[in-house]
């Protein structure tokens, strides 16, 4: 049995994925007021209601999709983002101390400064988080090597057919006419989400404990990225207006270069280029 924490996109097609096969449950914070299908309330906040949910559902293997990504967020409420990305995992991974089970934490790019010429960070580049999103990341990465067994997938930026994505915020804006600045000097390694659930999937079946990048296969800037969304769907290439990052005034420390290495699991599982993605998200979409 499976248990798949986390009423995000990311768990709730890996929990539809794994049920394919009818051995996975999902369960999310009690604060989600509707719950999707298949998944049950527990409280984050409570290593004693963790313990019950483990205790009830009997998993062989939990993944952690469960956390707040919202940046600012993070800054202005660190103590609250501390509690649910860090503290949280801390108590699964007790519980998985108590029963055995395997701990999949699914953490981000974000645990590495953004600082590393050309960018592309391995597995084993330095980490050193420069935002308190990050921070919570990385202690939770540090309480999962305690577990029984663990993998740390660490993520490229999610997009795909599904509100809320940094691509759909730039197709939605160009859509209407709106003029979105994108950085040309920011680089990230975006994956299709339905990539993301197939090597997570691949990875967590095969027990491939260790720490894996699970992103895009190229290093692309947020400028470049939003010209391959217009042209894509077909719209206003003119509406993504090349800005550097200094000009964007962000409120959060922002890692420069977020591009990820995925010559360990490359081999191992088929994603998508950006171009092939995007294509993908449309056909998604209509």
């Amino acid at each position: 049995m499976i248990l798949v924490t986390g009423c995000n996109p990311l768990g709730e097609r890996l929990l539809e994925e794994l049920n394919k096969d009818g051995m996975a449950k999902g369960a999310c914070h009690k604060e989600e007021l509707d719950l999707p299908r298949g998944f049950i309330k527990y409280d984050i906040f409570s290593s004693e209601d963790i313990e019950r949910l483990v205790k009830e559902v009997k998993p062989d293997t939990m993944i952690l999709t469960e956390e707040v990504s919202d940046l600012e967020y993070c800054e202005q409420k660190r103590s609250d983002a501390m509690q649910f990305n860090t503290r949280g995992v801390r108590f699964f991974v007790e519980a998985a101390q108590k029963t055995g089970a395997s701990v999949v934490l699914i953490s981000t790019a974000y645990v590495f400064d953004g600082r590393k010429e050309g960018g592309m960070y391995t597995e084993n580049d330095m980490i050193n988080p420069i935002n308190v999103y990050g921070e919570t990341r990385l202690m939770a990465e540090v309480h999962t090597d305690k577990a029984p067994s663990y993998l740390i997938a660490r993520m490229g930026e999610l997009y795909g057919n599904y509100p809320g994505n940094f691509a759909d915020f730039i197709l939605t804006n160009i859509k209407y006419g709106e003029k979105v600045e994108l950085a040309r000097d920011m680089y990230f390694s975006p994956i299709y989400i339905d990539d993301a659930v197939a090597a997570i999937k691949l990875l967590t079946a095969q027990k491939m404990f260790d720490k894996h990048n699970v992103a895009g296969p190229e290093r692309i800037s947020h400028y470049d990225f939003g010209l391959k969304i217009a042209k894509t769907f077909g719209l206003n290439e003119n509406l993504i207006v090349p800005v550097s990052v200094e000009d964007l005034n962000l409120t959060v420390m922002m890692p420069k270069d977020l591009s990820l290495d995925i010559s360990k699991i490359g081999p191992l599982v088929k994603i998508r280029n950006v171009d092939e993605g995007l294509e993908a998200m449309k056909k998604a979409l209509e």
